[in-house]
């Protein structure tokens, strides 16, 4: 069977002196493993076309009892050039493509994470460096939304009251504010309400919007790593995600 969708390539690995094996995230039909026999001769343009980050065109050939499907055509929608020659946005890309990749499943499509996932590389592409925290925070989030793991602010998990300060609970992967616990808080009301208005606002209104200092981005992105470990586990095998929160 012949299947087509749009794709993002999340990365690639060589398969052999003239062929790859691509992991993407599709928009029809979740992520993908796919074999691209011959790209990596000099004649091939696929070559170019299955570079990480690409957003793509894709035709390939499907069976369902083989894990790893093959490429049929593809062709470029989006190279989002101005990634690959900007060091801080390459990084953060590059771990928004490694938790998508862990945190995806085959045969798993859900158009919505397509689109935050490409929204995200778009306004990456084209936005000034000093939004690219907004940019994470917001794309991991609601990604967690999505994925039915929405992060309770406004109350303590344990005592219903409002929060003013608070730390994650490793026991209940929520917040629980400053009376429920006797360890360090990691994080301020003006860092929740921050949460909750990028958990309420569209990502084309991000930009030019936030002047938060880089203490309060840190905290917040630190909360969302303990989050995210908690409730998606399988991104522990991320050492991107694992390196880029513990520096």
């Amino acid at each position: 069977m012949i299947c087509s969708t749009q794709a993002i390539v999340l990365n690639y690995k060589k398969f052999s002196d003239t062929s790859i094996i691509c992991n993407l995230y599709s928009k029809d039909y979740g992520k993908l493993g796919l074999i691209a026999k011959g790209v990596q001769s000099l004649k091939n343009p696929h070559s170019a076309v299955l570079q990480p980050l690409n957003h793509i065109d894709l035709i390939y050939y499907y069976k369902s009892k083989r894990n790893i499907q093959l490429l049929k055509e593809a062709s470029i929608i989006n190279a989002y050039g101005n990634i690959s020659t900007n060091y801080n946005k390459m990084l953060y890309t590059f771990i928004i493509s490694d938790i998508i990749n862990f945190s995806s499943y085959h045969n798993s499509p859900c158009s919505i994470i397509f689109r935050l996932t490409n929204k995200s590389l778009e306004l990456i592409n084209q936005c000034e460096d000093k939004f690219l925290d907004y940019y994470y925070i917001f794309f991991i989030l609601q990604l967690c939304i999505y994925l039915g793991y929405s992060p309770l602010l406004n109350k303590c998990y344990k005592c219903d009251s409002g929060v003013v300060a608070g730390r994650f609970d490793e026991l209940s992967g929520q917040l629980i504010c400053s009376k429920c616990t006797n360890k360090k808080l990691i994080i301020t009301k003006e860092e929740i309400d921050l949460v909750q208005y990028l958990s309420k606002t569209h990502i084309s209104k991000i930009s030019n919007k936030f002047s938060s200092s880089g203490k309060i981005l840190v905290a917040i992105k630190k909360y969302f790593f303990k989050f995210a470990l908690y409730h998606i586990p399988e991104l522990k095998k991320s050492k991107a995600f694992i390196t880029f929160n513990k520096v």
